[in-house]
């Protein structure tokens, strides 16, 4: 068997108590690719931090791809550091690892930049698989609280005149169609074959897409999409 070469996910562990840190790094390094289980690890703990200083400076100094975030940060409940730890480590996907079960909680940690939300009552499957998902550009949050949140940026935008509108008229009409087919779920080759076009034609719209709508990938055009009513939650 030939082996591949695949870098493994470079996680930052973030937690107030020491033994929840070990127990993540554990279980995180005994996580094998399923197909090649003896070749390499899925994931590489590339630091871990109890406080939130420390957790700041890894960040910048780790560039790690996913953060894994309690809010207990220092042991007091802090949702200020996301917009912290996204402004040092702006490549990083941040998931809310919590055992708080309050959902305005965890709604609040969404609005400020989390992608993710995992129960620290969830198997470590879950939780590799979640990692897996934010790091591929999508979203692990549950329908209902995504629906929530977007609800209560939008009731905040329909407060003033929304600044997202100039881009928004710049759209085409095709260019429409694959937003609206991107917040079903679909693929290129998928959007391609229900739009009758070529998959070339599919990957010219999302670049003008992007341009016009100032958004970097698939993940930030979903979130543009459901906020402004460009595309109907799945």
């Amino acid at each position: 068997m030939v082996e591949r070469v695949v870098a493994p996910i470079r996680v930052l562990a973030l937690d107030h108590h020491t033994l929840m840190r070990a127990g993540l790094r554990l279980l995180l390094s005994q996580a094998s690719e399923p197909a090649y289980p003896s070749y390499t690890a899925r994931f590489e703990v590339v630091g871990e931090a109890g406080d939130s200083a420390e957790a700041l400076r890894l960040a910048s100094q780790t560039k790690p791809d996913v953060i894994l975030l309690e809010l207990n940060l220092g042991g007091e409940l802090n949702t200020e550091i996301i917009p912290e730890l996204i402004k040092a480590a702006p490549q990083a996907r941040i998931i809310l690892l919590t055992g708080v079960e309050d959902r305005s909680i965890q709604r609040l940690a969404v609005q400020m930049g989390a992608i993710g939300v995992v129960s620290k009552k969830e198997n470590g499957q879950t939780l590799y698989k979640a990692i897996e998902k934010v790091h591929a550009g999508e979203v692990w949050i549950d329908r209902n609280m995504m629906a929530s949140v977007l609800t209560n940026l939008a009731q905040a935008r329909r407060a003033g005149p929304n600044p997202e509108a100039e881009r928004i008229a710049a759209l085409s009409e095709r260019e429409r169609e694959v937003i609206a087919l991107i917040g079903q779920g679909m693929k290129n080759k998928q959007i391609a074959k229900c739009m009758t076009i070529s998959e070339t034609t599919v990957r010219h719209h999302l670049s003008s897409i992007y341009q016009k709508l100032e958004v970097a990938d698939r993940l930030e055009l979903s979130i543009f999409a459901y906020r402004n009513g460009l595309a109907e939650l799945p």
